[in-house]
């Protein structure tokens, strides 16, 4: 799979649009265009009622990690570090 923007690169609070991992089917997400330290990204997984839970971030100390486990994920950024996020 190429490379695909998933949120874009800014400051403000912001939710991606779903992204859908598939069993057995990794997916590999990373920051881009981290100008500070206040870079963070909520990884949330949509539950059975249709609500987000939190499953894990990233920030600037923790760029980058993989997704194996099958669902309906959003990449909630948190205002006041600027970032964005992408597969690999």
């Amino acid at each position: 799979m190429a490379a695909a923007e998933i949120l874009p690169t800014a400051s403000t609070a912001a939710d991606s649009s779903d992204v859908v991992v598939a069993a057995g089917v990794p997916l590999t997400v990373a920051l881009k265009g981290v100008v500070d330290g206040a870079a963070f990204v909520l990884i949330q997984i949509k539950d059975d009622a249709a609500a987000y839970q939190q499953v894990g971030e990233l920030s600037p100390s923790n760029r980058v990690t993989v997704i194996t486990g099958p669902g309906t994920y959003r990449f909630h950024r948190v205002a006041g570090g600027a970032c964005g996020v992408f597969s690999a």
